[in-house]
């Protein structure tokens, strides 16, 4: 594995680790500061919303300055962020580090767009963006397991801090790794002239529903397993094996052949998920419920990583150098996707039950299906070739030889031998 490689992949297991930080710690953290649920879901918004703030200013400056300082600064502001929260010993300090760890996922992030320009050559960014959040989801699946453990051993702060080092360490990595250059001329104000493009829009369309999904069913499966009488350590089970199937199906996706064109997977997967889904609010069975939650992830897990390596090959973001800029694009929209549907789903829950609630889910996953069917048909940007580019396919042209000209199409023969050599036997 390159030290690039390793760059990228160290980013997006961090980022699931940053996502999956402040559910594993919100009990304890509440106790500590004294502030009530209310009060914790405003920190997740926090970290969201910065989160999305940043995504629009780091992806030009990723295109401008490169991806090794980018990704220097994320790690470092990340774990500084969990210090922070360590020390906190109010509402506005912890509101404070939230905020900065939402800037701080953001750098780290930049492995989302490095590792499909350095994984298969360049060439396929779809089966390099399912291999990478892989990591992802095993950052998302271990944060909770390991907190769990160190929380009764160490204590908040300590476990938090220690939580805060393993994300600095990474730091170092970008100085040693041989990454892409920026490209010359890089103009700010052109990466956002890319929201005209319809790769763009649909990609960040699709990620506003797809972590909308994932949100929504990663913070609601317990709820919902347990309106079938599962007991509190067999819905944290389930969920557990909700992260694992999707990390699973990000396996098969990035083991699948080539020749199997993402924007055919799009739409397919789009469909099982919005049927899994389906199942999921009307099965009475228990044993159906967990089995259908399960297929929700599978099906759920190839489909952020494709869009993104979608909207990468349809922009030609990698040849063009505009790689940064298209997925902060997308991903600030998809945020929004993650700030407003868990909320609308958590509140709907509190009136009609969190079955019912499922259907916002739904409805959103049939608009994914639309779009994933519609991702085929765009057309994909060709690189504009510099006017000094020089043909390279083969013409007629006439050839030097001495001070005359010869025809290369005529018969001919040269005697290149003196005069006087002997004739060859």
């Amino acid at each position: 594995m390159s030290m690039a490689a390793l760059v990228a992949f160290s980013g997006v297991f961090v980022l699931g680790v940053i996502f999956a930080i402040l559910g594993s710690i919100k009990l304890k953290l509440a106790e500590i500061l004294q502030i009530d649920d209310a009060q914790v879901g405003k920190l997740f918004s926090a970290l969201m919303f910065s989160g999305l703030i940043a995504s629009l200013v780091i992806g030009p400056l990723t295109d401008m300055l490169g991806y090794g300082i980018i990704a220097a600064l994320g790690f470092a502001l990340s774990g500084i962020s969990l210090w922070l929260l360590a020390a906190a010993i109010s509402y506005r300090s912890a509101l404070i580090a939230c905020l900065l760890l939402g800037i701080g996922a953001i750098g780290v992030n930049t492995g989302n767009v490095l590792g499909p320009t350095v994984l298969f050559g360049g060439q396929d960014p779809s089966r390099a963006s399912n291999l990478l959040n892989i990591l992802f989801g095993l950052g998302a699946l271990l944060t909770p397991l390991v907190m769990a453990f160190l929380l009764g051993r160490l204590g908040y702060k300590k476990t938090v801090a220690f939580l805060g080092l393993v994300l600095f360490v990474p730091v170092i990595l970008p100085r040693f790794a041989e990454l892409p250059t920026p490209g010359a001329g890089f103009d700010a104000m052109e990466s956002m002239r890319l929201l005209a493009n319809p790769a763009v829009l649909l990609g960040g369309m699709g990620l506003f529903c797809s972590i909308a999904i994932q949100s929504s069913l990663a913070g609601f499966v317990t709820s919902y397993l347990k309106s079938y009488e599962f007991s509190d350590e067999k819905a944290g089970a389930l969920l557990s094996g909700f992260w694992i199937a999707l990390i699973l199906s990000r396996v098969v996706a990035t083991a699948a052949p080539p020749s199997i064109a993402p924007g055919i997977v799009l739409p397919i997967v789009t469909l099982l998920m919005a049927v899994s889904i389906a199942l999921m609010i009307v099965t009475r069975s228990a044993f159906m419920a967990a089995l259908f939650s399960l297929l929700a992830g599978f099906f759920l897990g190839p489909i952020f990583p494709t869009l993104v390596g979608e909207s990468l090959s349809k922009t030609n973001a990698i040849g063009m150098g505009t790689a940064g800029s298209v997925f902060g694009l997308i991903f600030a929209m998809g945020l929004c996707g993650g700030i407003v549907v868990p909320t609308m789903t958590g509140k709907h829950a509190v009136r009609h039950g969190i079955r019912k609630s499922l259907r916002i889910s739904l409805g959103v996953s049939l608009v994914l299906v639309l779009i994933g069917s519609m991702f085929y048909f765009v057309p994909t940007v060709e690189a504009d070739l510099p006017d000094d580019v020089v043909d390279e396919a083969p013409i007629s042209a006439p050839q030097v030889h001495g001070v005359g000209l010869v025809d290369p199409d005529e018969a001919a023969t040269v005697n290149l031998a003196p005069d006087d050599a002997p004739p060859l036997e």
